[in-house]
């Protein structure tokens, strides 16, 4: 059995996607649920903190690359223009990219509460300034994970 070049593409930006979804997310929910509550209660060096924090953002920004890539082709090719805007499909898919650059700027913004208290040495600090951040970004991350599911059925 043969399969198309384009239909090739597309599997390859499904699998891509998700899998590269659920590491980002699993990545925000460690961070949110182990290693700032960690942090806050002073059981976590700044050494580990500033890591786990330079990982997740990391993935963030690698992944923001992945998802414009992937998303961007699986958007086209089933939705087209016209497609996105036509309920519900469409609406769903515009509101996992709106809730996408939601999720980006929190766990952008918990980084940079944690680099900044980082730099003083304030471990308890950064996990205070920063976990609300994380938190959100990781129920939202699970909304996503949630709504590409309805989307794959």
């Amino acid at each position: 059995m043969q399969v198309a070049p384009m239909q090739a593409a597309l599997t390859a930006a499904y699998v891509f996607h998700t899998l590269f979804a659920g590491l980002w997310v699993g990545a925000v929910v460690i961070t949110a649920w182990k290693v700032i509550p960690l942090a806050r209660d002073g059981d976590a060096s700044s050494e580990l903190l500033g890591g786990v924090v330079s990982g997740v953002s990391t993935i963030t920004r690698v992944g923001a690359l992945v998802f414009l890539a992937t998303g961007g082709h699986m958007a086209a090719t089933v939705y087209g223009a016209e497609g996105l805007f036509a309920p519900p499909r469409g609406h769903v898919v515009l509101t996992m990219l709106a809730l996408w650059v939601v999720m980006t700027g929190l766990v952008e913004v918990g980084g940079s509460k944690v680099r900044s208290a980082l730099e003083q040495n304030k471990v308890r600090t950064a996990a205070r300034d920063a976990g609300t951040f994380y938190n959100a970004a990781a129920v939202i991350g699970f909304v996503l994970l949630v709504l590409g599911g309805y989307l794959s059925v």
